[in-house]
Order: structure tokens, then C-alpha cells, then sequence
């Protein structure tokens, strides 16, 4: 989809104007549609409420063009503007509609570059398409998406950051989307190293002896179920060559999760493509800080491979040795997720250089249970680190909510042969989000972290607002707008 800003109307022929307004606003709105506008007035069907749409169709010269009033209301948040936006567009996309002009001039001067990032995303986001495996490929939909004001400067730069973000979205959702046979392990290690080929970021890939060397243990122990080798993807990006201050920033990639052993029901193993929800949030956001340059230095790392079923699994009641020396009783080996992020986190920690850590993981289902599927939970042992991230999802509207790292849980992780069992498996305690994020925290230590749990936010069975069936993306604008808070205020912690 194209995004552009426009002027005037020109003498293209638009399938569709959509015209936002504040709720109350509709009298002082002048359009070229003023015997329509005149009708609408007078009948009081459209108040400008908070997603109010009223949508009405013009005859011009042989021209049928459908016209939607979209309503803001009174008080605008870039969620709403977001909202309501998506809303609009996915229907526009649903009619078919292949070049629409969203006239800004009914709201200006009030509609700041924050609020119009938020429209422009919109329309981009709710225009994604993946049907690549499609005999007939269902209708484009929305090629042109432009917006009209009298001072189109004014948005420039929103524009490129809406481009920017919502491309960064698609190339996640893209990466969650393939078939679990297509990207295997070693797949998603090539779509990081082509997705930063001739970019600042170095791409680095081990294979299963390499990481045997490196100490990765309990990571391997994972992936022994599968033909398909594991892989360690490292991506460093030094935005500020004269800062010492490294993020670390680690994503969960399972590129499929059967249970392993503690076999997942067929109802769940449908979906478990989108176990590496957390990997494509961290390369995705790592393209889009590279794109826009951000003086900030992040080493992202991935530790990807697969849980499988097979004579050569992991098994519960195995007692494995991870990176930082601890051992660990598998109980689950459902509840892998965990134990490739505690040798992630002992890499990042030892050989990364980083003072700081940001994970993120499609962890648990309890997390779906307590917060639903549209807000992600958080646990964190840093205050500070934790308002830049909460800063980056509200401007993101990305949701998230700080759950505790509550040590009365630590205690179900207690093993009677090892330093801790891998999952609160037999124990009626609940808070089994807590439990899993408590246990990545026992490999974190004392370094500033903290873990966001989007195991209900990664995949949607709905096309609605800007989320279209499939893979969400979910997280890839929250880390990226984190990233820029991080600039703004410096990276100490």
C-alpha cells in the first residue's frame, strides 16, 4: 500500500473519502458533497461519537464514490484515532475499495503528527495481506491511501515513522504466518540474515556444535526431539559508537511447539507456528531501528529450534544442565519456552556485554487467562526500565499490564534433584504466568530486566481493527517505540 499526502483533491477519481470528525463537528465541515452533507445534518444520524461511522455514496461524472463520516469524539487518544481509523479502513478494504483519501481538514489544526502516525498505520496495517499459498489470491484491496491537509509538511515526518512501523508489523506477521515446514530453524536464521543483508546489523548464526561449545546446554536439550538442527541467531546493531551502554533484547523462537512429550492437545498444535511470536518482534523491530538510524546500541538474540515428539526428545523427569551451571528438573516439556530463554539470557548476560535485558516470549496461556488477548502481561525487576517500556507501548497502543514477580511462587519451582523444576506442573498455587516468568528471573539475576509475556496477544482468529487473521506482530511497534524512548532519555537504568 501506498501512503501519501496530498493537497487538494486533484482530478483523480477516489473510491472512497473518509472524513474524521470530532463529535459535534459536523455543521462547521465544508466538503464538495454539500447537498449530501446538508441531508445528513438535517437528518441527525451522525453525532462524530467515538467510532461512529456513517457512510453515504456520490454520483460525479459517471464516478460513484462511497463517502464515510468517521467519528473521533470529543476527547482523542491516539488509541482511539487508531481504533477508529481501523475500523473505517477495514471496511473500505472490505468494499473493495482501491484508492481512498482521508480529508484531514475537518480536524486540523488539533490532529497532531502523533494522532495522524496513528491514522496512517491504520491504514496500512488493516491492508496486510498473506496469501502467498493461495491458488487465487483474495482482492488487493487498498493500494492508494493518501490524506488530505493544507499543510501536508506538517506530516512528513509522521508519515515516514507510520510507513516504518507499520512495515516493521508486516515483516513479523509475515515470519509467524509461514508454515512450520517452511521456516524450520535454519529458515528463520537465513530471513535474519536477508532482512539485514547490507544493513548496519550484523547477523551471526551458530549451529548445533558451535552452541554445544559455546554452553548452551538446556537450549540443545530442547531441540534434540527435532531433525531440524537449533540455531543461535545473533544480531548486533551499534547505533552509537561513542556509547558503552548495550541493550540486550531476546526473543522466543520456537518455530513450532508440539509439547514434546507433554503432548499439547491438536485444538493448540494448530497455531503453534506462532510460538516465535517473540523472535519476529525482535528482528522486526530491530530492522525498523536500523531504518530510522537510532543513536542506541541493541544486540538482539534468538535461540530458535523446535519441540518435537521422536525417540531422541527430552523427556519429563530429566534433570539438564544449563548454561549458568544450574540444573534443571523438566516436569513439563510443554513449558519449554522458559528454558531456551534462561540459556538465552546466560549468553546475552556473558558474552553480549549488555547492562540491560528486555525479553519477550509467547510464555505462557495463563497470561490469556488473567490479561485476554489484547494486552500483553509484565514482570520486571527494574522500575526504571519498565516506564521506558511502558512509555513505548503507549505510544504504540500496544497494551500491557505489570503483573508481580512474586517470590511466595518461587517456591513451586523447588526440585528435590535439581536447583528448580521447570514448571509448577502437580501444584494448585495458580499465578502460572508468575511461575514462568519467575523462572527466567532466577537466570536473570541482578541485571536490569524485564519479561513481556504475549502468549495471548500473538495470534487472532478475527479480522478486526488492525489485526487481521494470523500472526499479530504484537510487540514489534511496542519495542521500537521503547527504542526511541531509550534515545530520548539515554540508556542508564
Amino acid at each position: 500500500m501506498e501512503l501519501q499526502l496530498v493537497k487538494k483533491y486533484d482530478a483523480r477519481a477516489w473510491d472512497g473519502v473518509v472524513v474524521p470528525l470530532g463529535e459535534g463537528n459536523l455543521n462547521s465541515y465544508q466538503g464538495p458533497w454539500e447537498q449530501e452533507l446538508a441531508a445528513v445534518r438535517a437528518s441527525g444520524r451522525f453525532e462524530g461519537k467515538t467510532g461512529e461511522i456513517f457512510r453515504f455514496s456520490v454520483l460525479s461524472e459517471g464516478v460513484l464514490t462511497q463517502i464515510f463520516l468517521l467519528g473521533l469524539g470529543k476527547d482523542w487518544s491516539l488509541e482511539q484515532v487508531l481504533e477508529s481509523c481501523a475500523k473505517v479502513y477495514r471496511q473500505c478494504q472490505e468494499l473493495d475499495l482501491r484508492a481512498v483519501c482521508t480529508d484531514l481538514r475537518g480536524v486540523c489544526p488539533q490532529f497532531t503528527p502523533a494522532l495522524f502516525q496513528k491514522a496512517a498505520e491504520a491504514a496500512a496495517l488493516t491492508g496486510y495481506r498473506f496469501d502467498k499459498y493461495k491458488t487465487t489470491p483474495a482482492a488487493p484491496g487498498i493500494e492508494t491511501a493518501a490524506f488530505l491537509c493544507e499543510t501536508p509538511e506538517r506530516y512528513e515526518a509522521a508519515l515516514v515513522e507510520a510507513e516504518v512501523s507499520a512495515e516493521a508489523t508486516c515483516i513479523a506477521r509475515d515470519l509467524i504466518n509461514e508454515p512450520p515446514t517452511v521456516l524450520t530453524p535454519a529458515k528463520l536464521a537465513q530471513a535474519a540474515q536477508e532482512l539485514f543483508k547490507e544493513t548496519p546489523v550484523k547477523v551471526t548464526v551458530y549451529g548445533r556444535d558451535e552452541v554445544e561449545r559455546i554452553g548452551l546446554t538446556a537450549f540443545l536439550e530442547v531441540g534434540k526431539g527435532s531433525i531440524h538442527e537449533p540455531k543461535l541467531i545473533v544480531m548486533e546493531y551499534t547505533g552509537a559508537q561513542d556509547v558503552e551502554s548495550r541493550l540486550g533484547l531476546i526473543g522466543k523462537g520456537l518455530t513450532y511447539d508440539s509439547g514434546g512429550y507433554s503432548l499439547q492437545s491438536s485444538e493448540f498444535m494448530e497455531t503453534m507456528q506462532h510460538d516465535m511470536s517473540g523472535a519476529a518482534a525482535v528482528m522486526a523491530a530491530l530492522w525498523a531501528t536500523q531504518k530510522r538510524g537510532l543513536r542506541i546500541n541493541i544486540t538482539g538474540v534468538v535461540a530458535a529450534c523446535e519441540n518435537k515428539l521422536s525417540a531422541t526428545a527430552y523427556v519429563p523427569g530429566d534433570v539438564i544442565r544449563s548454561m549458568s551451571g544450574r540444573y534443571i528438573e523438566v516436569n513439563n516439556t510443554d513449558a519449554e519456552g522458559r528454558i531456551t530463554l534462561a540459556d538465552a539470557v546466560t549468553y546475552t548476560k556473558q558474552c553480549c556485554g549488555v547492562d540491560r535485558i528486555v525479553d519477550i516470549a509467547t510464555l505462557t496461556d495463563g497470561i490469556q487467562t488473567a490479561l485476554g488477548n489484547r494486552r500483553c502481561g509484565a514482570f520486571t525487576n527494574n522500575r526504571a526500565l519498565t516506564a521506558q517500556v511502558e512509555k513505548g507501548a503507549a505510544a504504540a497502543c500496544e497494551r500491557m499490564w505489570e503483573l508481580p514477580c512474586d517470590e511466595n511462587l518461587r517456591r513451586v519451582l523447588d526440585s528435590r534433584v535439581a536447583h528448580l523444576k521447570n514448571s509448577a506442573m502437580g501444584s494448585s498455587v495458580g499465578g502460572y504466568a508468575t511461575v514462568g516468568a519467575m523462572f527466567v528471573k532466577e537466570f536473570v539475576e541482578e541485571t536490569p530486566w524485564i519479561h513481556l509475556d504475549i502468549g495471548g496477544t500473538a495470534w487472532t482468529t478475527e479480522c478486526e481493527g488492525i489485526y487481521t487473521k494470523g500472526g499479530i506482530g504484537f510487540g514489534t511497534r511496542m519495542l521500537y517505540e521503547t527504542f526511541k524512548v531509550m534515545e530520548k532519555e539515554g540508556t542508564q537504568v
